[in-house]
This record gives structure tokens, C-alpha cells and sequence, in this order.
């Protein structure tokens, strides 16, 4: 049977959580006290036991120039035993079809390997951010003059806050919404995790920061000014995953380039509502969907997992008009 786990079931599922991940103690014990009441926990049961689980955090995204909720998926694991019996697969695509329901324009996670990635991929799940390398230390750029690097404090997070939104939410078209309680549970972790928020200073104004967790770079957001004291290289690795849910408001929200019209065909084997051939007529960020009979001849044929990647940038499909291009995407997430 697949559910939710009211707010009194919640702390059942830490047996099956911690069989699955090597989270440290300390981390398990915060997230099940600080964060995992906020969140929403689907379970499979079978014969009264918990044996899948995946929880379900909610984030405020910035999409386009609208804040919409997201679901960021977590914790997604079953129990040894029950493995390669289909539990996940049932709970996932329950969980995507409940999500749909609810009105949300995309979902998105964190794969923790290759194989994890080509598992998602079957639910329509793509890459849509890469995680870039970090240069080696010989070449990080030290800060001279009137810019100062010093490790941020408690009294700097709502400026961190203000400085953070203004940054991102006008150089990316999806990121998530970096108020003073994203920083304050960010420094939470650092205390966990071990870390430190550091920013760069100039006549008292912020013009970037950087936090660091467990000794490697979770974020890092300059000034345009500041760029070359980047500690990022150009290149990355595939980092974040995201499926679209909503087609249609996905694209209200972000729009395709020019005007025009294209008939699609799209392959969602899990979300009825997206799966078939339709219109779509832009015009000036404004877009149409109109469903048409599966007998019309598309011009370009796509599966959900595709249109996600091209709609957020990562993989143009020739053909398709675009929506954003790539690095439109800014998320990072922990728990």
C-alpha cells in the first residue's frame, strides 16, 4: 500500500533511512528533529512493514519571474530485501501523478551516481545544472585593496540574504528563493557538517560569497564585478536532475524565444495529461498548448525527460525554440 506518513508516523521511518544512507549520526538526528517534520514522507508498505520510502522537501522556487513551490525528492531508498521487486517504481510514479495533481511545475533531485541517474531517468528525470570543478588551490585569486574575504556571522545573513536574491534571481531563470532561513539553515549544516560561509567585502557592501560544507564548495555567487576571484572552473560534472510535472506551466512561466508555433509529440509514460501530440503557438514569452488527435503528424517527437533538459537549457533539441540557455539553472540543495 502506498501513503503518507501522518505527522506522528514520521520518526518510524528512520530504521529503513538509516539501512539505506551513511548519513553521520549527528545529520540523521537534525534532519529527523529539524527538518523531516516540515516534510512530506511517501511509503510503500508491504505486509504492514515500511520497505520504500522517498520524502518530499518543499522549496520556493524562482521560475521566470514567479515563485512557484517545487518539491525537492530525498531519501529515496528501499529496504535490501525488497529490492528489484518494483516497490520504488510504484511509489514514484504515484508520487509524480499526486505531484502533477497538486499544481507543480517541476520536481527535481540530486542523484548520488551514475547508476541512481539512469534509474530516475525511466521516470523521465534529466540533468539540467552541472556542478562545476573547483580550481586548484594554487590558482584561487586573493582578494587586494578594498575587497575583503572574511568568514560571515550571524549578523551578516539577512544582508547575505538580499545580496544572494538580487544575484541570482536576475541572472537565472530557475533558482531557489535564498531568504534569510535558506542562510540560517545553511549555517546550521555548516555547524554539522563542518564549513563556513565567507564573503567578499567592499566598502562595507557584500559582493559575493562562498560556502563551503565538509571541505569542498556548496555555493558560490560573485558580483559580476568580482567574477574573476571565481574559485570555479568553466567545466563540471552532471549534478542536479529536474521533471517537468506541468508542461503548460512550465512553459507560462518561462516562455519560448520568437514567435511561431511547432507541433510536438511528447513521450510521458507516467503523466497522462503531457503524454500525446500538441500545439504549441508562442508569441513574445506567451505560449498555447492545444492538444491534437495522435494521428497528426509531429514535427519534432521528444520524451518528457528531453523537453525538461531542452525547457531548462542543458540540451537544445534542434528544432524546438528555445526557452533559456544553458546555466539557467541555479539550485544547489543538502537536506
Amino acid at each position: 500500500m502506498i501513503r503518507y506518513l501522518e505527522q506522528d508516523e514520521k520518526q518510524n521511518i528512520r530504521e529503513l533511512y538509516e539501512e539505506c544512507f551513511t548519513d553521520s549520526k549527528a545529520l540523521t538526528d537534525y534532519y529527523f528533529t529539524n527538518r523531516l517534520p516540515n516534510n512530506f514522507v511517501a511509503v510503500n508498505e508491504k505486509d504492514g512493514q515500511l520497505v520504500s520510502a522517498l520524502h518530499l522537501i518543499p522549496k520556493t522556487a524562482v521560475i521566470g519571474k514567479l515563485k512557484s513551490r517545487v518539491m525537492y525528492i530525498y531519501g529515496v531508498g528501499t529496504k535490501q530485501y525488497a529490492r528489484g521487486e518494483g516497490c520504488m517504481r510504484d511509489l514514484m510514479n504515484t508520487v509524480i501523478k499526486d505531484m502533477y495533481q497538486d499544481m507543480e511545475a517541476f520536481t527535481y533531485l540530486i542523484p548520488t551516481d551514475q547508476t541512481n541517474a539512469n534509474a530516475f531517468r525511466k521516470f523521465g528525470f534529466e540533468f539540467v545544472m552541472d556542478k562545476p570543478f573547483t580550481k586548484p588551490m594554487e590558482n584561487w585569486k586573493k582578494a587586494t585593496h578594498s575587497l575583503i574575504l572574511r568568514k560571515a556571522d550571524h549578523s551578516d545573513l539577512v544582508r547575505l540574504s538580499i545580496f544572494a536574491k538580487s544575484n541570482t534571481e536576475s541572472k537565472y531563470k530557475v533558482t531557489l528563493s535564498k531568504d534569510a532561513d535558506y542562510f540560517k539553515e545553511l549555517a546550521e549544516l555548516i555547524e554539522l557538517e563542518g564549513g563556513e560561509i565567507e564573503i567578499y567585502v567592499e566598502n562595507k557592501v557584500i559582493m559575493g560569497y562562498r560556502v563551503w560544507i565538509d571541505n569542498k564548495i556548496y555555493e558560490e555567487v560573485l558580483d559580476p564585478s568580482i567574477q574573476s576571484m571565481s574559485y570555479y572552473e568553466n567545466e563540471g560534472r552532471p549534478y542536479l536532475m529536474a521533471r517537468i510535472m506541468s508542461v503548460r506551466k512550465t512553459l507560462r512561466m518561462l516562455g519560448f524565444y520568437g514567435n511561431g508555433s511547432v507541433i510536438i509529440r511528447i513521450s510521458d509514460p507516467v503523466i497522462e495529461e503531457n503524454n500525446g501530440t500538441f500545439r504549441f503557438t508562442y508569441h513574445h514569452g506567451s505560449v498555447k498548448m492545444d492538444r491534437l488527435d495522435d494521428d497528426v503528424m509531429p514535427e519534432i517527437d521528444v520524451t518528457i525527460g528531453e523537453l525538461t533538459a531542452h525547457i531548462f537549457g542543458y540540451n537544445q533539441i534542434e528544432g524546438l525554440p528555445s526557452v533559456a540557455e544553458k546555466s539557467t539553472v541555479f539550485i544547489n540543495d543538502y537536506i
